[in-house]
């Protein structure tokens, strides 16, 4: 799923954003669905305290500071990193990015190179890198920037509790099969209800605008 179009998307910035963030065109996180266990896997869960309670479909989500959806991946084992699924989402391309643009993220997303190679910038909230406390620009620059992300967690909560499928768990025969393998068929069903619920979400009115408006921001 991709979205608006660059111009779009940086013609209507927020002005709180645009003031500390001027070029800022994408906010990005990765979600999990829970899906079905294997009954194999099932079985199995119930000899080890530790083992994960669920199986899990993860995507990576790109919203603009708007809030619109703008990207979303296919669906990837919940075991995936989010710097893999990022990096073979196609997100990273200057079909997306132009130079200068700024692009906010947790500090797990480690790809600030991958981004600089486009003249792109990824901010994310900066490593105390052994350090006992951050110095105080670095602090406060840290603090805007997560003050933003939280925007993106923001549409994640709304697509799970609007489309409560989204909750899971997700039946197995949603998920692609090696008849979908041999038959070619490129989208799982999963994908399929995933995307559609997030362009719904789109339809509605802007998660960001409609906090503000409230007087949250």
């Amino acid at each position: 799923m991709t979205g608006l179009s660059w111009e779009c998307i940086t013609q209507t910035i927020p002005p709180v954003m645009k003031a500390n963030f001027p070029r800022l065109t994408s906010i990005i996180d990765c979600f999990e669905i829970r899906i079905e266990h294997p009954k194999a896997l099932k079985a199995r869960a119930k000899s080890y305290s530790n083992y994960k309670k669920w199986t899990t479909v993860k995507y990576f989500i790109v919203c603009s500071p708007a809030g619109n959806i703008t990207f979303l991946s296919k669906g990837w084992g919940g075991r995936a990193s989010d710097v893999k699924i990022v990096r073979e989402s196609g997100f990273i391309s200057p079909l997306y990015h132009h130079p200068g643009d700024q692009i906010l993220a947790d500090r797990g997303f480690t790809l600030k190179d991958e981004f600089a190679l486009l003249g792109a910038s990824l901010e994310t909230p900066a490593f105390t890198l052994g350090r006992k406390q951050l110095p105080g620009k670095d602090v406060e620059e840290s603090r805007m920037k997560s003050k933003f992300r939280i925007h993106i967690e923001r549409v994640i909560g709304v697509l799970k509790r609007r489309f409560h499928i989204l909750d899971g768990p997700v039946p197995l025969c949603f998920m692609k099969t090696l008849r979908d393998e041999m038959e070619n068929r490129d989208v799982a069903t999963i994908d399929k209800i995933v995307h559609t619920c997030a362009a719904l979400v789109n339809m509605s009115g802007s998660i960001v605008f409609n906090k503000n408006r409230q007087g949250d921001g």
